[in-house]
């Protein structure tokens, strides 16, 4: 695991590549590798990389980065781990390759030099990397298939610009740091910034599966490498209808991924909450390796939620080392600006306070691996919310949009709306029900678009120029105020693929596509190795992914049951007691912060009246002042009140 930075000169007239600069870059980012650091520059082409090097595999400084091959044609950096890496390396040696060093960056290179670009379809893993090609002169971006690792990158200044991180970027002096008004629109939907875009102008994320190249000639393009939905025969579409079969394959999966993701020359542990997901995970490591550490957080403020009993009767039942730690506000209050710095751009998932602080445990206790959960709800169809818009279109919505004449669903529309006046959820709803837009949008969602635009009146629906950059990456795409947009491109590669998919699917693709790789794996990314600790998905193992997207959402939900195949699979490892207990999630008690806190009100009410922290008068006043229908302890009304406040904060922080 690493940070990696660096530039090349597109067109800048004069351009010297700065050492000094690229070092002002990793250092930004050492949190994500103190243990080794590196540059490389190449004057006649106008490049330097740089890395930040946190040793996992080969713990020598054979694997220090950047790494040039045998024969100086390539120059490699990398962040993340291809797991199976010695199953590569023994293909290329058989073919006449000789190794230094036992990582898997070396495998990158020399896969690569055999196979060119295509040689990401071999790797099995999560990472993301630079590699200079000095035959032909061409440059390659990589971000992997489903976005566990970040990869930014800018075009201003006429330079290419990249870094894991977007604070490594404002240390050149080329680049200006502006909001982007369609971004922070889209935010306050989504709670992130959605692919490509970030939160700054002219500041862009490479998409989950796509990688970008720089040829001789400077010009760049993107493609798309790889995607979840993949072509399967009749024969085999009748074996996923099959419960036995799914469950038995599942079990094997998964198996399969917690065991790669167990290499490491440094012992891996495992957060758990003592929830179906992370007890799942620490029974499967527990059948590899004895005295697993295993880590839980709780808050004291938030009782209810506290789930250490459950931890504690997992890790004692498999015989873990176990670990915990208890948070309340103040801890929570203490680490927020710090968590705003680290996040780089507005990531309003108020986990990433939890998750910093068992990452903190973890790593004061020798760790520097260990397994997290992130994926299984989405992959399992694990949310009762995901059951509700499920239950929604299957019984009203589809069919009434089916059989239904538009014309009727407006007329509808417009004499139920004043009904609704202070509900801008169901507004927004009956709107997307009477325009035959998607019912779902994704897993979180904080603003409506109704809502949006009362806030925001004035903005102009003109205003927007159209960025070049985003059509590349995302051709056809709506650069319009309108979150529907995200949705609605998405969809439509969905259909394109698989015009039968139905609604559990698309709501398993369109997580796959936002909310996953660009809240919660980022997230996990971001708060993990703030502490130098490299998080690693099981339930995100590429082969698992694209058997669940196969596996019909009648056994996915089945008998009105989340996350029935997975419980199903836990039941050959947990007692019953852990696998059917409520769920309950893993958290942050924000309305009693928001209500009864003795930090975050002052702060916060301080912070939204503060004109150099709010950028739009509308949005200066917290959401309770201004709907008087909702009071303050409202779940959804403190996740919007949180999503404002980190865009105050950000703004101010970093403007």
């Amino acid at each position: 695991m690493c940070g990696i930075v660096g530039f090349q000169n597109l067109q800048r007239q004069h351009f010297v590549v700065d050492e000094g600069l690229l070092v002002r870059m990793h250092e930004k980012i050492a949190h994500r590798g103190p243990d080794a650091a590196g540059v490389w520059v190449s004057q006649s082409h106008g490049l330097g990389l740089a890395s930040r090097r946190l040793k996992i595999l080969d713990l020598s400084d054979s694997g220090d980065q950047p790494m040039v091959d045998s024969n100086d044609e390539f120059v490699l950096i990398f962040n993340g781990e291809i797991y199976n890496f010695l199953v590569v390396r023994a293909e290329l040696e058989l073919l006449g390759y000789r190794f230094k060093s036992r990582t898997d960056t070396e495998v990158i290179l020399y896969a690569y030099k055999e196979w060119g670009i295509d040689c990401l379809h071999r790797f099995d893993g999560m990472f993301a990397f630079i590699l200079f090609d000095k035959r032909d002169e061409t440059l390659f971006l990589v971000r992997d298939r489903l976005g566990v690792k970040p990869l930014y990158f800018s075009l201003q200044g006429g330079v290419l610009s990249f870094a894991s991180e977007i604070k490594a970027l404002w240390e050149l002096p080329w680049l200006e740091k502006t909001i982007s008004s369609l971004a922070w629109y889209h935010y306050l939907t989504f709670m992130v910034a959605p692919a490509p875009m970030t939160i700054f102008n002219g500041v862009y994320k490479i998409p989950a599966g796509f990688y970008a190249k720089v040829d001789a000639h400077k010009r760049i393009n993107f493609a798309e490498w790889y995607s979840p939905i993949k072509a399967i025969s009749m024969a085999e579409q009748k074996e996923f209808y099959s419960e036995a079969h799914c469950i038995e394959r599942i079990t094997d999966l998964l198996k399969a991924s917690v065991k790669k993701r167990m290499v490491a020359d440094v012992p891996v542990g495992a957060f758990l909450s003592g929830g179906l997901d992370s007890s799942l995970n620490v029974a499967l490591m527990a059948g590899l390796e004895t005295n697993i550490k295993t880590f839980t957080v709780a808050f004291a403020d938030n009782p209810d939620h506290n789930e250490f009993a459950w931890a504690r009767k997992v890790a004692t039942h498999f015989g873990t080392d176990h670990h915990e730690l208890v948070i309340g506000e103040k801890e929570a209050f203490d680490f927020y600006e710090t968590m705003v710095e680290s996040l780089d751009e507005p990531l309003a998932d108020v986990v990433c306070i939890p998750f910093y602080y068992v990452s903190k445990l973890a790593h004061s206790l020798g760790m520097k691996v260990v397994q997290v959960g992130e994926g299984a709800d989405e992959l399992f169809f694990g949310y009762n919310t995901y059951a509700d818009y499920a239950r929604l279109h299957q019984r009203f919505w589809q069919p009434s949009q089916r059989f239904m004449p538009s014309l009727v669903r407006k007329g509808m529309y417009h004499a139920a709306r004043p009904l609704f006046e202070n509900q801008p959820l169901k507004t927004d709803m009956m709107h997307n029900w009477a325009q035959n837009r998607a019912l779902f949008w994704g897993g979180a969602i904080a603003f409506s678009e109704t809502q949006k635009q009362a806030y925001l009146h004035d903005m102009r629906r003109d205003a927007l120029d159209k960025d070049d950059v985003i059509d590349q990456i995302y051709p056809g795409f709506s650069q319009a105020f309108d979150s529907h947009s995200i949705v609605d491109y998405h969809l439509k590669k969905l259909y394109a693929a698989d015009p039968n998919a139905d609604i559990i699917k698309q709501m398993m693709y369109l997580e796959l596509k936002q909310r996953l790789p660009e809240l919660l794996l980022m997230r996990a990314d971001k708060m993990s190795m703030a502490t130098s600790i490299e998080a690693r998905e099981p339930f995100l193992d590429h082969h698992l992914v694209e058997f669940m997207m196969h596996v019909p959402g009648s056994l996915k939900f089945k008998n009105q049951t989340t996350k029935y195949l997975l419980k199903k699979v836990a039941e050959q490892f947990l007692p019953k007691e852990i696998i059917y207990r409520q769920k309950v999630g893993f958290g942050a008690p924000l309305s009693q912060w928001f209500s009864q806190g003795r930090y975050f009100p002052s702060y916060f009410e301080q912070l939204s009246h503060d004109a150099h922290y709010a950028p739009r008068a509308e949005l200066a006043t917290p959401l309770w002042a201004v709907d008087g229908s909702m009071n303050k302890n409202n779940s959804h009304r403190a996740v919007q009140n949180w999503v404002l406040q980190q865009l105050w904060a950000f703004t101010g922080q970093n403007l």
